[in-house]
Formats: structure tokens, C-alpha cells, sequence
């Protein structure tokens, strides 16, 4: 996972611990980090919407 800007840290964790809670409950990367987005969708999107995966999302 990369960050197309620099986001403030509380925003990021939030979003970290939600995507590596998905992971831990079977979902793929992918997945994973779209459930983290979606659940921080009332957030101005500049908080979530820089997260991207490189590589396999499998």
C-alpha cells in the first residue's frame, strides 16, 4: 500500500486498522481497502481516497 499525499496520522490509522481488520476476517487486499474506504466515506475524501495497493490486490 502507498499514499499519493502525505495524510495526517489519525486519519491514516483509522483507515489502517480498518483494512487490517478486514484482512484478519478473510477478505482480499482489495477488498479489504475498499471496505476500510467506504467505511470512512463521511470523511472529506482527501483523508481516504490517496490509499492505493501496488501489486496483487489477491
Amino acid at each position: 500500500m502507498a499514499s499519493l499525499w502525505s495524510v495526517e496520522d489519525t486519519s491514516t490509522k483509522d483507515l489502517m486498522v480498518k483494512f487490517y481488520n478486514n484482512l484478519k476476517q478473510g477478505m482480499s487486499k482489495g477488498e479489504a481497502l475498499r471496505q476500510a474506504k467506504i467505511s470512512q466515506i463521511n470523511k472529506h475524501p482527501f483523508f481516504w481516497s490517496p490509499f492505493i495497493l501496488i501489486g496483487d490486490a489477491q
